[in-house]
């Protein structure tokens, strides 16, 4: 069975760059089961950037996507992840 990824791109008001980062899970066997567990990665990212004195106050965006294997390597542009 294929296995999801989530992709998550995290941008924080007035700062210049955004915050990338991947999760892959063992349970993201579906995207049901990726797409489940978005609010709860997302509100520890916010609440990470919260801690942080220079970011107090400021809007978080995200964008999420779960891709299967075959969705990342199209995405990204990846030949083979061998390569």
């Amino acid at each position: 069975m294929d296995a999801f990824t989530m992709i998550i791109l995290a941008c924080v008001a007035g700062e210049p760059k955004c915050t990338s980062a991947r999760v892959a899970d063992v349970r993201f066997t579906s995207i049901e089961a990726c797409e489940a567990r978005i609010d709860s990665i997302t509100d520890t990212m916010t609440a990470d950037f919260g801690k942080k004195p220079e970011f107090k106050g400021r809007a978080v965006t995200f964008d999420v996507s779960c891709m299967g294997r075959k969705d990342l390597l199209q995405t990204f542009g990846i030949a083979d992840l061998d390569a």
